[in-house]
């Protein structure tokens, strides 16, 4: 049995020394895990913020539910921004706000989020961010640099979303530089003086949107809404959008800068023009 002991021992020794790494091979391996963790990590990040606007996109399609049916309890009207004093509001000034802000209307139909102070459920966006809002609002075809800087940080955050105005009348030339736009939103309600727009007065309620990412809240003392082209950076790129037949989807960049003609060859806001 000595022979065969005195291979086996010499042979273990030769497969002890064959299965060590070098220096070399360990930098190699290194250098591999390091470039597979470069390439995978940003798909992670992007997976994750998908899962975030697909969250949100879900928060926005009840929300256009819930429009629809205050729709349909106010005589067709479009939810307005701010709803006018009754004279039955109660608590702290933050929640008399809360509830007459769009965000509070709408909470009878939501029973969810709570529509004040900071935003919870579907009133909060989870990929939310005040310097994504910002940029996009300071942008040069949005509402200009430093528009918004002296409005935050917000003393009242209600909302990660924002509501557009009324617009009575239909403003722009209707070049492609100067496109016509006019809001679908309501200013008050209830309004005597015509300051309320109706479902019916929407030529194209799938293409004309109402709320899209953005805020409501307040701001230096003022009430601060953003919606529209202040959507534009929000979700990779782009912004997800209420439509006024109560779908919600994401649009690419400045929704604002999406034009169509009209039969006297004028340009205008395919979103952001419910009278065309």
């Amino acid at each position: 049995m000595l022979p065969f002991s005195r291979r086996y021992s010499s042979g273990s020794r030769r497969l002890g020394t064959s299965a060590a790494f070098t220096l070399i091979e360990l930098l190699v391996v290194i250098a591999i895990i390091a470039i597979l963790a470069a390439i995978l990590f940003p798909v992670f990040a992007q997976a994750r913020e998908k899962a975030r606007s697909v969250a949100c996109l879900s928060n926005q399609k009840n929300i256009g539910t819930a429009m629809l049916m205050y729709a349909q309890d106010y005589d067709d009207a479009i939810v307005a921004w701010l709803r006018i004093r009754d004279g039955s509001d109660t608590g702290t000034a933050s929640e008399i706000r809360g509830k007459r802000l769009w965000t509070g209307t709408l909470q009878p139909y939501l029973k969810n989020g709570g529509g004040y102070n900071p935003p919870t459920g579907i009133m909060k966006c989870p990929s939310w961010s005040q310097e994504r809002f910002i940029k996009a609002g300071n942008a040069a075809d949005c509402n200009g640099a430093g528009t918004y800087d002296p409005y935050f940080p917000l003393l009242e955050h209600f909302s990660d979303y924002g509501i557009v105005f009324q617009d009575a009348r239909l403003h722009g030339s209707g070049t492609q530089a100067d496109p016509h736009y006019q809001f679908a939103g309501s200013l008050v309600y209830p309004a005597p003086d015509g300051k309320t727009t109706y479902m019916a007065e929407v030529v194209r309620p799938a293409e004309t949107a109402l709320i899209t990412d953005g805020v409501t809240g307040i701001g230096g003392g003022f009430f601060i809404i953003g919606a529209g082209c202040e959507a534009a950076d929000m979700h990779s790129g782009g912004g997800n959008h209420v439509f006024l037949d109560g779908h919600a989807k994401w649009i690419a960049r400045n929704s604002q800068r999406y034009l169509e003609r009209d039969a006297e060859g004028k340009y205008y806001q395919k979103y952001w023009t419910y009278s065309k």
